[in-house]
């Protein structure tokens, strides 16, 4: 049974409450339901925003399946220390079935519509206390949640959450920014991930490595970026190349980071910096005109992100992209 804390559900599963927020500029200084939807032009998600309980994420409720870099926890974690401000809510996914009350809000006119990179945003406000009270118990009782992006933002809260403690169950520092999105709605695209090779490294060099690798069961030249289940794509210079795998069961991702690259290790050149690029913008990444070596595995499914998690075996970092992504400062939320 979850904690009961003023202005949230008490229920057997999570602890939401109506999120308040200044949506440009304009506060919600009572209940709320926030209806968010996320399109483009080949996709479209809607979900709600609301606020969590950092119990529920402590508890395991909220369940993640990627590794996070301590680095970035610990920069979000000044900045939200400093600000006092939360500027952009978890993207959590869920296994049930909101969608009878979200069709009825989105019926509506739109409170607010942004456009940005390819993504239109679109945000429905139906301030009614009933309506949003009622939408919290529902969250409480479709079970398990799942971060499909934010899990440093996560963390973050939760540090916060742990210094501001002796503030109460009910103080905003308690809970953090979710938007919530059906599982059956969601989108992963590959991650583009890209390294800078050592001097004199040839594509040969990275080609016969990759084939002796005993996890490779063939390796050809390609005319693009393709994967499929089991099937890595390997950029080197101008050229493509699609890597099989001997794999059962196993997550491309986890193939690459755990079997792959440590084979590759003494080829990489480790004094360079080399962030994962955008799935989107694999053509004209730096990479794209030095000498590097670009890995795109096949994405998971959403099922399978979830079974990691149930499963507590945490992916390797940015193995996951999904698409679209809330917009930061749509939502701006006052911790203090």
């Amino acid at each position: 049974m979850s904690t009961t804390r003023q202005g949230a559900s008490e229920t057997a599963g999570i602890t939401a409450r109506p999120p308040r927020v200044l949506l440009h500029g304009s506060a919600l200084s009572e209940p709320a339901v926030v209806v968010y939807r996320l399109e483009t032009d080949r996709h479209r998600q809607t979900g709600v925003v609301v606020e969590v309980s950092i119990d529920d994420y402590r508890q395991g409720r909220i369940r993640r399946h990627e590794a996070a870099q301590p680095s970035r926890v610990r920069e979000l974690d000044e900045q939200t220390e400093a600000t006092g401000i939360e500027r952009m809510p978890v993207m959590l996914v869920h296994r049930g079935h909101l969608q009878a009350r979200i069709a009825e809000i989105t019926a509506d006119v739109p409170t607010a519509r942004l456009t940005g990179g390819g993504v239109t945003h679109t945000v429905w406000v139906r301030r009614d206390e009933t309506c949003a009270r009622a939408l919290c118990d529902e969250i409480g009782r479709i079970g398990d949640l799942y971060i499909a992006d934010g899990h440093h933002r996560m963390l973050a809260a939760e540090r916060y959450a742990a210094r501001h403690g002796h503030l109460g169950p009910d103080h905003p520092s308690a809970f953090t920014l979710a938007a919530l999105f059906p599982s059956d709605e969601m989108r992963i695209l590959g991650y583009h991930r890209c390294f800078a090779l050592t001097p004199g490294t040839s594509t040969r060099d990275v080609l016969d490595r990759l084939a002796d690798h005993p996890l490779t069961e063939r390796i050809e030249e390609s005319p693009a970026a393709q994967t499929e289940s089991g099937v890595v794509a390997v950029g080197l210079g101008d050229r493509w190349y699609r890597l099989r795998l001997r794999t059962a069961g196993v997550l491309d991702a986890f193939a690459v980071e755990q079997d792959l690259l440590p084979k590759l290790y003494d080829l990489v050149d480790h004094q360079i910096e080399a962030m994962p690029n955008l799935h989107h913008a694999v053509e004209t990444c730096w990479c794209s005109n030095e000498n590097a070596l670009r890995l795109i595995p096949h994405p998971p499914t959403v099922d399978q992100v979830m079974a990691t998690s149930d499963a507590s075996r945490p992916m390797p970092p940015k193995s996951t992209w999904f698409d679209p992504k809330p917009a930061p400062d749509l939502f701006r939320r006052q911790l203090t």
